[in-house]
């Protein structure tokens, strides 16, 4: 059957796993320290599903993300237990200790990726000309000229997020995040093209996937370059709180953009716009073991079992308004 009349599956990686979630369950499997595969279900409600008019195109991304970040940290903590069952010697963190994680991780990921780009950007050759001039009002409204400050934000702010990447993949741990990472884009790509589920059918597919989220991150920061649309504010605060106000439009487009680049994959111009984001899951994906491949695929099975699939050959054909809006993979 033709990937564009699958539903939409996706999900991450976890620590010794991978999630998966279809249009409204969830699979998490996760390999355990006696090499047995532990396997975590639920049905998920979103908040799309509350309120159906959050459904509606470029108000989905944002609540898309919300619920996404939500169910990734709730998956991650619980392949971190499954990961620390029989190490008595430490202490497993408790709820507490994972909110100041998360929290912190929230703190860093706003200082480095939106508070240090548009702070550095002073540094650049000629930055005297990105000063903003006249009243408030008047600095908030877009110019051709206030547009370079923001194209020089953006190209910094990828610059950061590359870096960023190419330290913490250096990390054991997070190569082997990485490799169950290029499984789970392996299994999603063999089901959507209709191959058997198994080790041998996922394991000559791609490791790279355009509904990916390093993908989502890439065009985010790219579409970012819309913060022109309210100009370049001189006081650092009011542009910070200007960059907080536009993410919701941000995450809007750019999440269109994904789903459109993951529904037609054959569009040349999708590919163009993709393809700098597709390039960079290379650093975030890893060829998978036979071993990651099977946690993926038992994951998959789970969330196709659980919605009444039995294998991709038997999905029945979708429409458009049914695809699970909300799959990231």
């Amino acid at each position: 059957m033709a990937e564009e009349q699958r539903a939409s599956y996706g999900g991450q990686a976890v620590i010794e796993g991978v999630m998966i979630r279809g249009k409204d369950r969830v699979a998490t499997a996760c390999r355990n320290h006696a090499g047995e595969i532990i396997v975590h279900h639920e049905a998920i409600t979103t908040a799309t599903t509350k309120y159906p008019f959050l459904k509606w195109p470029f108000l989905r991304g944002t609540p898309a993300l919300i619920d996404s970040f939500s169910l990734g940290y709730r998956t991650l903590m619980w392949s971190a237990d499954i990961a620390m069952e029989g190490e008595e010697e430490q202490a497993k963190p408790t709820p507490l200790q994972y909110f100041l994680t998360i929290a912190t991780a929230l703190a860093f990921g706003i200082g480095v990726f939106v508070l240090l780009p548009t702070l550095m950007t002073k540094f650049i050759p000629g930055a005297h000309h990105f000063e903003a001039t006249g009243t408030i009002w008047q600095q908030l409204l877009p110019t051709p000229g206030r547009i370079l400050p923001n194209i020089a934000e953006g190209i910094i702010r990828l610059l950061f997020l590359v870096a960023y990447i190419l330290i913490i993949g250096n990390n054991k741990e997070i190569k082997r995040v990485f490799s169950y990472h290029g499984a789970e884009h392996k299994v999603v790509n063999s089901y959507e093209m209709g191959a058997p589920l198994t080790v041998e059918g996922a394991r000559p597919y791609s490791r790279i996937h355009p509904r990916c989220g390093t993908s989502f991150l890439f065009l985010f920061f790219v579409v970012g370059i819309l913060h022109a649309l309210i100009g370049w504010p001189g006081n650092v605060g009011i542009r910070m709180l200007s960059r907080i106000i536009m993410i919701p439009l941000i995450a809007g487009v750019s999440y269109e953009l994904l789903r459109l680049a993951g529904r037609y994959r054959d569009s040349l111009l999708l590919k163009i716009m993709v393809w700098p984001g597709m390039a960079l899951q290379q650093l975030t994906t890893a060829e998978p073991t036979d071993d990651q491949i099977e946690v993926a695929l038992k994951s998959m099975k789970t969330v196709l079992e659980d919605e009444g699939v039995l294998a991709p050959e038997v999905v029945e054909a979708m429409t458009a308004d049914e695809e699970n809006d909300n799959a990231l993979t």
